[in-house]
């Protein structure tokens, strides 16, 4: 919609009206509402049309004027209205100060178009010239950025370039002066020395800045080719904001990347110019330091040679801690400017192989490595390996701790342990490596350690190793003690005599500085690569084959002459003790718990196979288990020879005459109750023991409390109490086959056999009748002394047996014993007064009854009897603090006897 359209629109009447100028004045400050305030106002009622002269013929002056002032009027009251309302509105406030100007409109609005073009148009050329002159500006303020970058890119490209010959100028001279001959090392050592040694590090730094520019350079012109495809070469962006598309203007802030590009391209081709000379800056700085670095190491070692043909001399000794002060400031800037270059394996190697392979050299051979002890036993093996430990940290401990101190880094990961590599490592990669790699690339030397054949030897070089490299750190990092007054007092005087050593960088060597080298050195590739030389599985099977076979023979012994065999092979010391804290009596059980204990000595364990003698002690358990609960069942035969067998015994050098001993009947232990209870006794202190006593000997020797003991097992405090949470369940899981065979073998085995023994006297029951049956014998005053007999078996084994019953079985079986043996007494009796009264009845018919003396019958005599007899038993189950009440077979005797009760009253009162 254009402006006349949208002015036209706005009109009420015509132009042509005569009264369009009367609408157009305001009578008021407030001008008349127009279509676009309708929202906000009461609509305006339009003035009723004019009376023209032919509707009513009064077309004079004074009519007019008359109606002129009546319109003014009403326009007047209409304006008042119009601007209460529109000062109440929000968007009426608004049109309230545009009212003024609209009296000011011309009365044609093309008019104020045609009057406005030319004064538009020239507003248009000027924003036109104003956009080229900002344009033109813009570009000559690229012009001077771009050339303000190439100034600074050259002045940072003639520093690299002044660096880069300085750097090659101290290379020139470090050849020049190592290729002058006929200067030994005290004539080169000095300030001047100290100089090239620090010039080298310094080239180190340069080279170091100049590889960091070089690969800076080469990663900026990889993203921009990269991103060339992306970028766009203009500098206007183009924004869509509410549907409509808006050029923003050039500006001098934003920055031109095609400009910056350009002077990057330049660098970059200037470096890359000198991309051959920095890499061979690097190769040459690495071979200067490290040749430095060798000859360094060389002089420490002849220095420290001659130091010890002059010991009693004062003057050298000074000399010489001058000179090693030196040296360790000179070592110190190789080894910082190789680790600069990242070539810190460089450094390690030139350590190892001047400094440390001399020293395995000199003192690693077979001999030395048998020393002490028969071909083969490795016996000088733990001597051997201290002795190289104590010389390398006394020729080298101060190098070695300046290092530590110089590249270990004090970080520590979320666990709590310290986990930074370090860019020179000279205790593992410098020491350890090199020792291990001899231990293991010398044919002779790794069969004898790693493969003897023999348990007892390859437990020891396992020990001396393992404890070798347990104590590797802190033997070649800890610091010797010194007398303080006396290295105060020359500090002073060294202070006074212009010699300030004593105020150079000394190294803290902390305990955790040495428990870092220690993880280092167990977590590095060699250690576990000479981890996996040791066959130890194969040791495991030697130790259980010998504990299997020392077990298998007591059992053997003991099939053989029973369960007191003494079959204890062990120390005699080992033997007292266990019997007496462990509570064992059998030997058998004394030997199968040496043999547990003695798998955790330090003879014989190895931590790595810890699990697999967990697992040997619970197969060698079950072993024990199995033949006990064979036994059980009657399938393995105690004795066996009845004939006079004689056992050879000789003593250690010289014969004796044999020994003649008698064989035993072969039997099933099964069928006594002695053997039977006290193995079941021995099983219960085992049952005890093994998740008690046993577990205690295999947490300490596991999982050890000491510090010194807790350093050499490599675990955290939480893996070893994991470690004693799963020996625990372990040993519980192995001994719950134990508690199923002591019930069985009391509530089962003893009880029966029990049984079998209290009932053998209870056939006497039926010779009751027959001691009174037509023989007149006076009526009875006291119980068969068979009754006396039937709980003796149960009355002496409970007297043996009761301190030894085991807690689980408590009294129950007793009650089966008594219970049964009252049941089948009860059964009997039963049975004899039922014939009793059949005999009664069958006498009675016939007539042919007798009274004897008294009055009493003989079937009253028998019933008589057998009430004493009662009394005589129940008294005996009462000595065995039984209920009497809970024995059904009792309270059915007393039934059965409660007849006689009255005849036994009946003599007492006569």
């Amino acid at each position: 919609m254009t402006l006349s359209s949208s002015a036209a629109s706005m009109s009420y009447h015509p132009a042509s009206s005569p009264s369009y100028a009367s609408y157009l004045t305001p009578t008021s400050a407030n001008p008349p509402p127009t279509s676009a305030m309708e929202s906000d106002a009461s609509p305006v009622v339009p003035p009723p049309p004019l009376s023209t002269a032919s509707s009513s013929g009064n077309t004079s002056t004074p009519a007019l004027q008359s109606r002129l002032a009546s319109l003014r009027s009403q326009s007047s009251a209409l304006s008042s209205e119009l601007t209460k309302k529109l000062a109440t509105s929000r968007s009426g406030q608004s049109l309230l100060h545009i009212g003024p100007s609209l009296s000011t409109l011309p009365p044609d609005l093309s008019t104020l178009l045609d009057a406005l073009d030319p004064m538009l148009a020239e507003v248009t050329t000027y924003e036109k010239e104003n956009l080229e002159e900002l344009k033109r500006l813009v570009a000559l303020g690229g012009g001077v950025r771009k050339a303000l970058w190439r100034s600074r890119f050259g002045v940072e490209c003639a520093e690299i370039y002044r660096d880069l010959c300085g750097a090659e100028m101290v290379l020139r001279r470090a050849r020049g002066q190592d290729d002058e001959g006929g200067t030994g090392a005290e004539e080169k050592m000095g300030d001047q020395e100290l100089h090239q040694v620090n010039s080298l590090e310094r080239a180190a730094y340069t080279t170091l800045y100049l590889l960091q520019e070089l690969q800076y350079s080469s990663a900026q012109v990889s993203a921009m080719t990269g991103a060339s495809s992306s970028l766009t070469s203009t500098n206007t962006k183009v924004t869509v904001e509410h549907g409509e598309v808006t050029n923003s203007l050039p500006s001098l802030i934003s920055v031109n990347d095609s400009e910056l590009n350009g002077v990057i391209m330049e660098k970059s081709r200037f470096l890359m110019k000198l991309a051959p000379r920095i890499r061979r800056l690097e190769s040459e700085t690495a071979k200067c330091l490290v040749g430095k670095l060798e000859e360094l190491l060389a002089c420490i070692r002849n220095e420290l040679m001659e130091d010890d043909e002059d010991d009693a001399d004062p003057n050298g000794l000074n000399r010489f801690k001058d000179r090693k002060e030196e040296l360790l400031l000179m070592i110190g800037n190789c080894l910082r400017g190789l680790a600069l270059l990242g070539k810190g394996v460089d450094a390690e190697s030139a350590f190892a192989r001047v400094a440390i392979m001399p020293i395995i050299r000199s003192k690693l051979s077979m001999g030395k490595l048998d020393e002490g002890g028969s071909r083969g036993e490795c016996a000088g093996l733990f001597f051997l390996l201290d002795d190289i430990a104590n010389t390398v940290a006394s020729m080298y401990g101060s190098l070695l701790r300046s290092s530590e101190g110089m590249f270990a880094h004090d970080t520590a990961d979320t666990t709590g342990t310290s986990c930074s590599s370090m860019e020179v490592d000279l205790v593992v990669s410098g020491v350890w490596v090199p020792v291990a790699t001899a231990l293991m690339t010398d044919p002779g030397i790794k069969t004898a350690i790693f493969s003897p054949g023999i348990a007892n030897v390859l437990q020891a070089n396992y020990s001396a190793l393992d404890t070798f490299l347990s104590e590797l750190a802190s033997n070649l990092l800890k610091t010797t003690p010194t007398d303080d007054s006396n290295e105060e007092k020359s500090s002073v005087e060294s202070a006074e005599l212009g010699d300030f050593s004593h105020l150079y960088y000394q190294p803290m060597i902390t305990p955790n500085t040495i428990e870092r080298a220690q993880s280092r050195l167990y977590s590095h590739p060699t250690t576990i690569e000479f981890s996996k030389k040791w066959n130890l599985p194969i040791y495991y099977q030697l130790r259980f084959a010998e504990f299997c076979a020392r077990l298998d023979k007591a059992l053997a012994r003991v099939c053989s002459e029973g369960w007191e065999a003494d079959v204890f092979t062990g120390d005699e010391k080992d033997n007292n003790a266990i019997r007496d804290q462990v509570g064992f009596e059998l030997a058998i059980f004394v030997e199968v718990y040496d043999i547990l204990t003695s798998m955790w000595k330090s003879n014989v364990f190895l931590r790595p196979l810890t699990h697999r003698f967990l697992r040997g002690a619970v197969q060698l358990v079950g072993r024990l288990l199995v033949f006990i609960k064979e036994g059980m069942d009657g399938k393995i035969e105690f004795g066996g020879n009845e004939e006079t067998a004689e056992v050879n015994a000789e003593s250690e050098g010289e014969g004796e005459p044999s020994e003649t001993v008698v064989g035993i009947p072969s039997y099933l232990w099964n069928q006594r109750v002695e053997d039977l209870a006290i193995v079941s006794w021995e099983l219960t202190i085992l049952d005890t023991c093994m998740t008690h006593d046993y577990l205690d000997v295999v947490a300490k020797t596991v999982c050890p409390v000491d510090s010194e003991s807790i350093k050499s097992t490599h675990n955290s405090s939480s893996e070893l109490e994991e470690i004693r949470s799963l020996s625990s369940e372990l040993l519980v899981e192995s001994s719950r086959d134990i508690s199923p065979l002591i019930e069985h073998s009391w509530n089962k085995l003893i009880v029966d056999n029990l049984i079998s023994q209290c009932c053998v006297p209870l056939s006497a029951v039926k010779g009751v009748a027959a001691t009174y049956r037509m023989t007149n014998r006076p009526s009875p005053t006291q119980a068969s002394p068979f009754v006396a007999t039937i709980l003796r078996p149960l009355k002496e084994f409970d007297t043996t047996f009761s301190s030894r019953t085991p807690p689980q079985i408590g009294d129950g079986w007793k009650y089966q014993v008594i219970g049964t043996v009252a049941d089948r007494y009860s059964v009997a009796v039963e049975e004899l007064i039922a014939t009793v009264k059949r005999t009664e009845e069958a006498l009675k018919s016939r007539k042919t009854r007798r009274m004897m003396a008294g009055g009493m019958s003989d079937g009253e005599k028998v019933k008589l009897q057998l009430y004493l007899d009662h009394k005589e038993f129940k008294s005996h189950v009462e000595e065995l603090d039984v209920d009497v009440e809970r024995v059904a077979g009792l309270v059915k005797l007393r039934d059965l006897t409660q007849e006689a009760e009255s005849l036994f009253e009946q003599t007492q009162n006569t």
